[in-house]
C-alpha cells in the first residue's frame, strides 16, 4: 500500500471532533499533556497524534509548510485533506517540523499582524519526549500559577526564539508538540521561562 492511500480516521467526522476537543483541552492548558486517538494508519515517520491533527484541522485552504523530513506526506496530506503544501514557511497557515532540531527560526513563520493575529501559523512539532514535570516554568492564561514542559530534542536557538517572540505579542505563532499519541501546547500567550 502506497503511502497515500493509507487510510486515515475511521469516523473522519467522530474522530476528527475528539482530536479537535483534546487539541483545544491543550491550547486551553499550556503544559498540560493530552492523549488524542490516531487514524488507522500513520505514514512512517509520523506519530499518531501528528496525524491526527493533521487530518483535524487541515483543508483545501490550508497551505502547509512541510521540513524535508515530512516532505514524504505530502500526498498523503492532500490526498485525505485537500491541503496544498506551502513552498515558504511565511506562507503556511499549518507547519510541520519531524526533525525538529533542524527547523527554521520562528521568525520565519508569519506572525500575523496586530489588528489579524490569528493570521499566523500554527506550527505542529513533532518531539522526541515530552513531560510536563520538568523543564520550562510556564505562566499565562489557562495556568492557575504555574505550569512545566520538557519537549526533547529542540535546539537552544529555537528556546531562545520562543522567547524573543514573546515580547511581540499579540503577533506570534501558536506552537503544538506531538510525541507518540501525546499533545501539548505553547501558545503565543503563555510565558516560557527556564
Amino acid at each position: 500500500m502506497t503511502t497515500t492511500a493509507l487510510p486515515g480516521f475511521a469516523d473522519a467526522v467522530h474522530d476528527a471532533q475528539g482530536s479537535f476537543r483534546k487539541l483545544l483541552e491543550a491550547m486551553a492548558h499550556p503544559g498540560r499533556i493530552v492523549t488524542v486517538p490516531g487514524p488507522r494508519a500513520v505514514p512512517q515517520g509520523l506519530d499518531p497524534a501528528t496525524a491526527s491533527l493533521l487530518l483535524t484541522l487541515c483543508d483545501g485552504e490550508t497551505p502547509v509548510w512541510l521540513d524535508a523530513a515530512a516532505a514524504a506526506i505530502a500526498g498523503w496530506l492532500a490526498f485525505h485533506t485537500g491541503a496544498p503544501v506551502a513552498s515558504a514557511t511565511g506562507a503556511a497557515a499549518f507547519a510541520v517540523a519531524l526533525a525538529p532540531l533542524h527547523m527554521p527560526a520562528l521568525d520565519t513563520f508569519d506572525w500575523g499582524t496586530d489588528e489579524v493575529p490569528e493570521a499566523s501559523t500554527t506550527l505542529i512539532v513533532q518531539a522526541e519526549a515530552l513531560a510536563d514535570d520538568a523543564g520550562w516554568i510556564l505562566r499565562g492564561p489557562g495556568i492557575a500559577t504555574q505550569a512545566r514542559l520538557s519537549v526533547a530534542g529542540l535546539s537552544q536557538n529555537w528556546c531562545t526564539d520562543r522567547r524573543a517572540m514573546q515580547a511581540a505579542f499579540p503577533r506570534g505563532v501558536d506552537v503544538v508538540f506531538t510525541c507518540g499519541h501525546r499533545v501539548a501546547a505553547l501558545p503565543r500567550t503563555t510565558i516560557m521561562e527556564s
